[in-house]
C-alpha cells in the first residue's frame, strides 16, 4: 500500500489500522448497522471519499473536524479500517485528482493533512469504539 510504512530510518512506523471519526448522534448509528463506511461527498470536491486518519486518538483539528457549521462531536466514535491498496493518502490523491489550490488551502489550512487518508470505495469496519472524553480544542 503506498505510503503504509510512515518515516525514515529507524524511526519508521508501521501503520496496521486506519481511523475514521464520527458522531454518535448521527454517522455512528448507521455504521454499526451496516458494519461499513460508505464515501461521502464534501460540499469542496467532485468525488465522494471516505476519510481516514493514522491518528489513534482525535485531535480535532489536525482532522478538520472542528465542527464550525455542525452541532455534533465528530470525534466521538473511533472506526476502525484494515488497510487497503485503495486507501492513499490525501495529498496523493488531491495531486492526481488536480484539487485547485485554493480548495486544498482551505481544507488544509490549520490542520494536519499529512495524517489524512482517503478512499473511493465502502470499507468495512474493524472495530468502533467510543473515545474518552477530553478536552479537544487548542490551548
Amino acid at each position: 500500500m503506498p505510503g503504509a510504512v510512515r518515516g525514515r530510518g529507524e524511526g519508521r512506523c508501521l501503520i496496521t489500522a486506519l481511523h475514521h471519526y464520527t458522531c454518535a448522534d448521527h454517522g455512528g448509528p448507521g455504521i454499526a448497522s451496516s458494519r461499513e463506511i460508505w464515501p461521502n461527498r464534501h460540499p469542496y470536491l467532485r468525488t465522494p471519499l471516505v476519510w481516514l486518519t493514522d491518528l489513534a486518538e482525535p485531535d480535532r483539528w489536525a482532522l478538520g473536524l472542528t465542527s464550525a457549521y455542525l452541532s455534533c462531536d465528530r470525534t466521538a466514535v473511533r472506526v476502525s479500517v484494515a488497510l487497503r491498496s485503495e486507501i492513499v493518502p490525501w495529498h496523493w490523491w488531491a495531486h492526481r485528482e488536480r484539487v485547485p489550490r485554493v480548495i486544498r488551502e482551505l481544507l488544509e489550512d490549520g490542520a494536519m493533512p499529512a495524517h489524512w487518508w482517503v478512499c473511493e470505495s465502502p470499507l468495512s469496519v474493524l472495530s468502533m469504539s467510543d473515545v474518552a472524553v477530553f478536552p479537544r480544542s487548542r490551548a
